[in-house]
């Protein structure tokens, strides 16, 4: 996911670096408060978000990349809603089993734009794996848990880690057989900001960090592993077991797929800097923001003009919606009679957040 002006001369956008999006749509949803009739902008990954936006009655959602593969990504998902049976759209993203995934591509491709058509055309191998399972940062968490996690962890703690149910019996667990030295140094050398930068992202977006990534990890993993049951979390599941088995993203569960066809055709998706889709919308055209990390991309200077183009292209009530992982971002001093901070909001529903590696969650509201 790339969006802004200032990382695009920095990073390369040649492919998918994100085939799902790894922030809690289930979060996102109850902190931007979608209404029937509402205009939201939406940072477009890989496109599981926006399709939410389009499911929550959203009238239209206006997702936005710099990554050719990432808008392809979006569009093909949008295809597939439009012409595939549930079961079908889960082979497709690869959660099912399939061996003819090709097929299912054929029924959707007259329905892609050209550009996202050549590129899927161009990359049989992607789609006979799976849409969702191809992206950089996807490889990045399969090789941690093909290569590392076997040496820290046995598989019989990994089953054990999801079988728990209560937070005592996990609490134990974790502290007895989980929280091991081993696990800790080998985590912390595997997400370092090197190995992240270089296989699993890019080495320009933690260019403006402000602590390790582990740091931010090692605070959250306990929320993920022992406060929240692991059996409802989708994203941790993907991590540890390779596949979503008891929990699924909200855009994939069948009670949501029929409320994304429904409301498909409210989504639009532009390829451009988020400056530039910004600057063609008229003042106060939006009523919600979901912008992702996007932020920790840029420099201070750079989020501060951000924030003024989205408070202008806002409505009053409008909500901007972003997270924080290595950069701490929040309202600068100069925007308190125009943004205000939903603080209380924010702090209840990260402690929510089933997507466990951002350090904060950030709501905050246009005067």
């Amino acid at each position: 996911m790339a969006t802004s002006t200032e990382i695009a001369g920095k990073a390369r956008f040649d492919r998918i670096r994100y085939a799902q999006c790894w922030e809690d749509a289930d979060v996102l949803l109850q902190a931007m408060d979608v209404k029937p009739g509402d205009t939201c902008l939406s940072i477009a990954s890989a496109g599981d978000n926006t399709l939410a936006l389009a499911g929550a009655g959203a009238k239209r959602v206006i997702a936005v990349d710099l990554n050719l593969a990432q808008i392809a990504c979006l569009d093909l998902r949008i295809a597939a809603c439009r012409q595939l049976q549930y079961k079908e759209f889960l082979a497709l993203l690869g959660q099912d089993f399939c061996d003819n995934r090709g097929d299912l591509y054929i029924r959707c491709r007259d329905q892609l734009s050209t550009e996202s058509r050549e590129f899927w055309d161009a990359r049989p191998e992607l789609i006979g794996r799976g849409i969702a399972q191809v992206g950089k940062f996807e490889n990045f968490l399969a090789a941690f848990r093909r290569f590392l996690l076997p040496v820290v962890q046995r598989r019989k703690n990994v089953e054990t880690l999801f079988a728990l149910e209560s937070e005592a019996e996990r609490r134990e667990f974790y502290e007895t057989r989980w929280n091991n030295r081993r696990w800790r140094l080998l985590c912390r050398a595997f997400f370092s900001r090197t190995s992240l930068g270089r296989y699993g992202r890019d080495p320009s977006f933690t260019r403006f960090a402000d602590e390790p990534v582990w740091h931010s990890l090692e605070r959250r993993i306990p929320t993920a592993l022992v406060t929240q049951n692991p059996a409802e979390n989708p994203y941790l599941q993907w991590i540890l077991k390779g596949r979503f088995e008891t929990a699924l993203p909200w855009a994939w569960r069948e009670e949501n797929f029929k409320r994304v066809q429904d409301n498909i055709d409210a989504i639009e998706w532009r390829c451009e800097p988020i400056e530039q889709v910004l600057a063609d919308l008229p003042d106060g055209t939006l009523n919600g923001c979901n912008l992702s990390d996007v932020f920790e991309y840029m420099s201070g200077t750079s989020y501060r003009s951000l924030l003024f183009e989205l408070i202008r292209a806002s409505a009053p009530a409008a909500r901007l919606v972003y997270w924080n992982v290595v950069v701490e971002r929040s309202r600068p001093d100069m925007f308190a009679s125009t943004l205000v901070p939903l603080r209380t909001l924010a702090e209840y529903l990260h402690l929510q957040d089933k997507a466990f590696f951002y350090r904060s969650l950030v709501i905050e509201e246009v005067a």
